[in-house]
């Protein structure tokens, strides 16, 4: 199984629980758990092979690092990563997030796996449930993409750089009073909205403003555009998080020097 958008994109739309097999069903994350999720969520996403030199490591699968890892505080110390030793215990807690609330998480004391509900999750099981978790919760996360961490280093200082030059500085709580009073929601509703359908509508409301607002300049005869404008009902594109950030080297650098 290689889930994708496209196998999977009724359960998306609907934000629709996937049941993987009989034994695991998998919960898209609702707002009133994002914190947890987002606590959770670097146990999913540890790029291993960017940031571990040792061969030992790199040729381990995912799962296997995370089990030793785990409680290891000499390995966490070498590369100052205080939580590294914690985070095969964060992957079992966000399985028992997303599995709902009646899940039983059990870990194998003979192998890196797991147990939900009784069926072993390792291997190509793993894999499988990793990426649709990404995928359901609308996680910007290629687990098949190799960077090296100095370069995600250099992008993310870039990143913060520009959000810093725009003045953007809203924080989660400030995206849900936004959409709250843009969609005339309560706050038990928007808590009650997936993780993915929320910051979709927060995609959307910004992309409705930017389209009332170049129509309006363009109706006035004031501003021109060379290309059609793209309305804001349009297909939301899965821009590269980094791509407003993406320069040559030596730009890059003046940037986070």
């Amino acid at each position: 199984m290689e889930p994708d958008r496209q196998t999977l994109f009724p359960y998306l739309l609907f934000d629709r629980e996937i049941a993987y097999n009989e034994q695991i069903t998998l919960y898209p994350v609702k707002m009133k758990d994002v914190v947890a999720f987002q606590q959770l969520l670097p146990a999913l996403i540890l790029r291993k092979d960017s940031i571990f030199r040792e061969k030992q490591i790199i040729k381990m699968e995912y799962l296997d690092f995370l089990k030793f890892a785990s409680h290891n505080d000499a390995l966490a110390e070498r590369y100052r990563m205080p939580l590294l030793p914690f985070y095969y215990d964060f992957l079992l807690s966000l399985f028992g997030l997303v599995c709902g609330k009646n899940a039983e998480i059990i870990p194998c004391k003979e192998s890196s796996g797991f147990l939900v509900n009784g069926c072993e999750v390792s291997g190509g099981i793993f894999k499988d449930l990793r990426k649709i978790i990404l995928l359901q919760n609308d996680v910007d996360f290629d687990t098949e993409e190799f960077i090296s961490i100095d370069t995600v280093s250099a992008l993310e200082k870039a990143k913060e750089f520009e959000a810093k030059k725009n003045g953007e500085s809203a924080d989660l709580e400030d995206y849900i009073d936004s959409l709250v009073i843009a969609l005339k929601l309560t706050n038990e509703q928007a808590k009650e909205l997936t993780v993915r359908k929320f910051w979709r509508y927060i995609k959307r409301i910004n992309l409705h403003e930017e389209y009332e607002a170049y129509r309006l300049g363009q109706m006035s005869g004031m501003v021109t555009f060379k290309e059609p404008l793209k309305h804001w009902m349009a297909g939301i594109d899965a821009a590269d998080k980094y791509d407003s950030v993406k320069t040559d080297e030596s730009e890059l650098r003046s940037k986070i020097e």
